[in-house]
């Protein structure tokens, strides 16, 4: 019995199926428009070459030219493309390095020369682009593919744009540059912003801008970036600028390295700020560290008990935490013990102290002429009758003055509890040249200033200098007005290290 012929037809059926589904993809691979599917599937290097040339879609025509291998292709598409994607994906498979010189150098499209730079090997070449290609991305590619130290080095200091700078720095960093002086001048050379500290990841370049930038702004971004607790610990103890200890303190990665702190600080503020992230970030009760700061409370209580004016001396110049040195500055008395303190102290809270109970015109005198501290020598010479605040804020000013005595004048000041009216003019005028200057030796004076010296204007000039310190001095006199700070046309006399 034969078999049924729709059975058949169905087995026929089948095979014309995959014949016409066969036929169908040769004339979608050889006629119909290509796709990204078509090039994933190829494998022939001329039918990639002529889908790489002739098809419409950009993105088939890039996909073909990622797949191809053929040199004299490549070259081709490479100059004559008239999609720059197509033309960069062809530049990027390139080997042959007189051609890569040529798009290197002379091809309108950066886009161009940069794929092209990343494939040379001529460090010659590399080096005339790393200085002379008007595209600071191109310039960067070129001098992180060279050898030369020395030439390295001087992209580092002379490059115009930082991000140059910094990679040329890093790359030396990296390749363990031996020679320190020259590796302090470049960085002492680079001129930052703090955001483009955010850029820089070495530990040694930010360890250097945590100790030796003058600028708090940029040690303070620099403090948040470093691993190392050890380091940032030893950085709170020296660190001048109250906001960059914050910033050590919020940084600390350890709970131990915040107990340390919390405990050990020299400064109250940092003190009790290790303490609310104890309990905060590590929901630590540190029952030890507040048991320490109660030990620390009775210790300063028992200062007003104490009858040895030699240990109170003693104290007020070497305690290791701030509330002593000022507590026994307070409950100490006698002329030779004051004169002492005052002749030989350098916190100026203490000075402050101290240069309250001193009337005695003589020992001013005395003061005025040999104190360690040269505004304690001048708020002593105030004080005596000696100098007026105009004539010490004359001197300061008068041509061949340096800054240092303009900030001394400043802290001369700072030093008295009283506001001094004569003074006001000088001090506002001092302030807003010291930050034109962008010199930070009196930050806290200017701090503490504001509050008797300063005005809304001032306040505004605080806050739009670009000074942190100064800029949270603004924002606290204005809270305690109980005015905002939002954005608008504040007053800005002056701007960190202008020179104007």
């Amino acid at each position: 019995m034969t078999e049924p012929i729709f059975y058949e037809s169905r087995k026929q059926g089948i095979n014309w199926t995959y014949a016409i589904a066969a036929s169908l993809y040769v004339l979608i691979m050889v006629g119909c428009a290509p796709t990204l599917k078509t090039v994933a599937r190829a494998t022939d290097q001329t039918q990639l070459a002529r889908i790489a040339v002739e098809a419409k879609d950009v993105n088939v025509r890039e996909a073909a030219v990622e797949k191809l291998t053929d040199q004299t292709q490549l070259a081709r598409i490479a100059v004559e493309d008239k999609d720059g994607n197509v033309r960069v994906a062809a530049v990027k498979k390139l080997t042959d390095q007189a051609l890569l010189a040529k798009m290197s150098v002379r091809d309108k499209n950066p886009y161009i020369r940069l794929a092209a730079v990343e494939k040379l090997t001529d460090q010659g070449l590399l080096a005339k682009i790393a200085v002379e290609d008007e595209e600071w991305a191109i310039r960067k590619a070129a001098m992180e593919k060279l050898t030369d130290q020395t030439l390295i080095a001087k992209i580092a200091m002379n490059d115009e744009n930082v991000n140059v700078r910094l990679a040329a720095l890093e790359k030396l960093v990296e390749a363990k540059l031996t020679d320190q002086a020259l590796l302090a001048k470049m960085l002492a050379k680079i001129a930052l912003e703090p955001k483009d500290i955010g850029k820089i990841t070495n530990q040694v370049i930010l360890r250097h801008w945590a100790e030796k930038d003058p600028q708090a702004a940029i040690r303070g971004a620099a403090v948040t970036r470093i691993t190392d607790d050890s380091f940032l610990i030893h950085r709170l103890k020296i660190e001048p600028s109250a906001a960059v200890r914050s910033a050590i303190v919020k940084t600390l990665h350890a709970e131990n390295s915040l107990r340390e702190i919390a405990t050990t600080a020299y400064h109250r503020q940092e003190r009790e700020q290790a303490l609310r992230l104890l309990k905060k970030v590590f929901k630590d009760p540190a029952v030890d560290v507040q048991r320490a700061h109660k030990s620390l409370a009775r210790r300063v209580d028992s200062l007003a008990a104490e009858k040895d004016k030699s240990k109170l001396l003693s104290v007020a110049l070497k305690g290791e935490f701030d509330v002593l040195r000022i507590t026994a500055a307070r409950h100490l008395s006698g002329p030779a013990a004051l004169e002492q303190a005052a002749l030989r102290s350098s916190d100026r809270d203490v000075l402050k102290v101290i240069l309250a109970k001193l009337t005695d015109k003589a020992t001013l005198d005395g003061i005025a002429a040999t104190a360690d501290d040269r505004a304690m020598r001048l708020a002593a010479a105030n004080k005596s009758g000696k100098q007026s605040w105009k004539k010490i804020f004359d001197t300061a000013t008068a041509r061949g003055a340096t800054v240092q005595m303009l900030g001394n004048a400043l802290a001369a000041v700072s030093l008295f509890q009283d506001v001094q009216p004569d003074a006001k003019e000088g001090v506002q005028l001092a302030a807003l040249n010291l930050i034109r200057l962008g010199n930070e030796s009196r930050i806290p004076e200017m701090v503490d200033l504001l509050e008797g010296y300063g005005d809304k204007r001032l306040a505004e000039d605080y806050l739009n200098c670009g000074q942190p310190d100064l800029d949270d001095a603004g924002r606290d006199w204005a809270r305690q007005r109980g005015f905002s700070v939002g954005t608008g046309s504040g007053s800005h006399r002056a701007t960190w290290r202008s020179g104007r």
